[in-house]
């Protein structure tokens, strides 16, 4: 496969990009990279069911059951932030690894104690939402405090606060399938005429789970026709990104990105990645091991660095440079500029310190192409602001505001640039740096 849209003297409309590498116009299959839609790359068994992800109408086992033929998962999964979707609460703060350096819910919001609490959301990566006791979300407007814990991130500069959560709600918010746990938990059921129960009879859960957080059987479907006859290899395993795109993507459209505020959603990590020209065809599973966490056990998390592929290519002037900022250190690789934080959870650098045009979020960008022909991110976003610009063959690419800016805003340890300054660099960034 040959990749798209390499060539640097084309308008950019969107096109005129730089790919990853600049080497996406030869084969993918360079220096051992994978093929791109090979889960695996020969390592593991084939898998005999692909298609059907209820297992034949199979019934729920728990991870437990599942962790005891597979302890080698188990280790794994149990540093990855899937596992910390959602966490009971006991009386007491909810408990991370110790692995985990930024996770951690210390306090539940103002004038709460932990009795109050039924469950915490996340507070692994990014920040924390509280459901109380009776099953509903706790918001500003309705609990008159601020209820969003935002955790440390040095990488932009935040530090951990409470902060407003829906502060116009008036009314309690109820914690429901569509919205919410859908994607926060194991085997989860809406509410319907038929089945009218709430998760352990709170009223503003609407339906049910087996399990909370994203456990075993959440990818791989309910386990009780495999454990007794693991031999027949039959339970779901589907490596394409269809399955993470269940909720890896926001919206109606799932090759929509949705923007907000300038910056992507953070869950689109498909639909980013159906925009990336070159790796649009790659499944999730060629970078990721889904088992393991890339934050926190990245040696087993990530199954291909970008130089398994780009064999050749070169860092751009880049080689050998630490980025300091404050008590964030980053050693600068592909990833640095080609996968920025582009992309929102919860928080952004703020502008008091690294002024207006840096465009500094909380999750890291799957889109690695960038733009050569336009400097700030009014070009990366439609005209009402609401989703990515694409070119005609469906691309998108990063503006110099999202990637250079990243870094050189002159808050840290280098000199600051504008966004068309940077452009300036940006056109002929690895060949000069061949040279």
């Amino acid at each position: 496969m040959t990749a798209q849209g390499c060539t640097r003297n084309r308008p950019f409309g969107i096109v005129g990009a730089l790919a990853l590498g600049g080497i996406l116009a030869t084969s993918f299959l360079l220096g051992g990279c994978p093929d791109p839609t090979d889960n695996d790359n020969g390592s593991l068994p084939v898998f005999n069911n692909t298609t059907d992800p209820t297992n034949g109408g199979a019934a729920y086992i728990k991870s437990a059951a599942c962790n005891a033929c597979h302890p080698d998962v188990a280790d794994k999964m149990q540093f990855h932030a899937h596992a910390f979707a959602l966490n009971p609460i006991q009386g007491s703060a909810p408990q991370y690894p110790d692995i985990a350096t930024r996770a951690g819910v210390p306090n539940p919001p103002e004038g709460k104690t932990w009795a109050d609490i039924a469950y915490v959301i996340a507070g692994y990566l990014h920040c924390a939402y509280f459901i109380d006791t009776s099953g509903f979300l706790m918001t500003t407007g309705v609990d008159g405090v601020d209820t969003k814990w935002v955790l440390d991130l040095p990488a932009n500069g935040t530090s951990a606060h409470f902060e407003p959560f829906l502060p116009d709600q008036t009314e309690p918010k109820p914690y429901d399938f569509q919205e919410c746990f859908r994607c926060h938990t194991t085997g989860p059921m809406p509410q319907d005429p038929t089945d009218p129960r709430s998760q352990d009879g709170r009223p503003g859960i609407l339906g049910t789970w087996s399990e909370p957080g994203v456990q075993c059987e959440a990818c791989h479907g309910p386990g009780s026709n495999h454990a007794p006859n693991p031999q027949r290899r039959d339970i779901f395993v589907d490596p394409t990104p269809a399955t993470c795109g269940r909720c890896h993507t926001a919206g109606d459209d799932p090759n929509m990105i949705v923007v907000t505020n300038g910056f992507m959603n953070s869950n689109t990590q498909r639909p980013q990645l159906l925009a990336s020209g070159g790796h649009s065809r790659f499944n999730c599973t060629v970078c990721h091991d889904p088992h393991a966490s890339v934050n926190y056990d990245r040696e087993r998390g990530l199954r291909n660095e970008c130089t398994n592929c780009h064999v050749d290519q070169n860092l751009a002037f880049h080689r050998g440079f630490t980025f300091v900022w404050d008590d964030y250190e980053e050693e600068l690789g592909c990833e640095s500029c080609h996968m920025p934080l582009a992309a929102k959870s919860t928080s952004e650098a703020p502008a008091e310190i690294v002024g207006e045009d840096p465009r500094i979020a909380d999750v890291r960008a799957h889109i690695f192409r960038i733009d050569t022909e336009n400097a700030r991110y009014t070009s990366f976003v439609t005209e009402d602001g609401s989703a990515v610009r694409k070119d005609a063959d469906g691309r998108a690419a990063l503006t110099a505001d999202y990637v250079c800016l990243r870094c050189h805003h002159g808050a840290g340890n280098v000199f600051a640039l504008t966004p068309e300054g940077a452009l300036r660099i940006i056109r002929n960034m690895h060949e000069n740096a061949a040279r």
